[in-house]
């Protein structure tokens, strides 16, 4: 009759290892940090060169959009500056002056020059 394990006559003891157990010495751990340590290092300037690629690229879309709207400013700042010299041309103005306001050219007795005040 086979004995059934844990019985107390089973004769139960300990199997030997296939392989011993190592044991790990420091400078093997020192090592594998190491390694893990170089993996992380490579690892992080990777990802920061190709941050970088992307911030370059990034940048120099933003400069190309800036550049049109800077175009499309000066285009503009052009026309405002024609548009002010139209108004501002005295043409205009005197046309305005007889056509809405009524006025007239005055009669040589009615311009009165003052004489300019000696700054104090």
């Amino acid at each position: 009759m086979p004995q059934m394990i844990g019985t107390a006559g089973a004769g139960i003891g300990v199997a030997p290892r296939l392989f011993p157990r190592r044991r790990w010495a420091w400078w093997e751990w020192l090592e594998s940090i190491s390694a893990w340590g170089l993996a992380v290092l490579v690892l992080a300037g990777a990802l920061s060169y190709v941050w970088q690629h992307t911030q370059v690229f990034r940048l120099g879309y933003e400069i190309e959009r800036l550049r049109e709207t800077r175009a499309v400013l000066e285009q503009e700042r052009k026309a405002l500056r024609l548009e002010m010299g139209q108004l501002r041309s005295l043409r205009r103005v005197e046309e305005i002056a007889r056509t809405r306001l009524g006025m007239v050219t005055p009669k040589p007795g009615q311009v009165v020059l003052i004489p300019e005040a000696p700054i104090q």
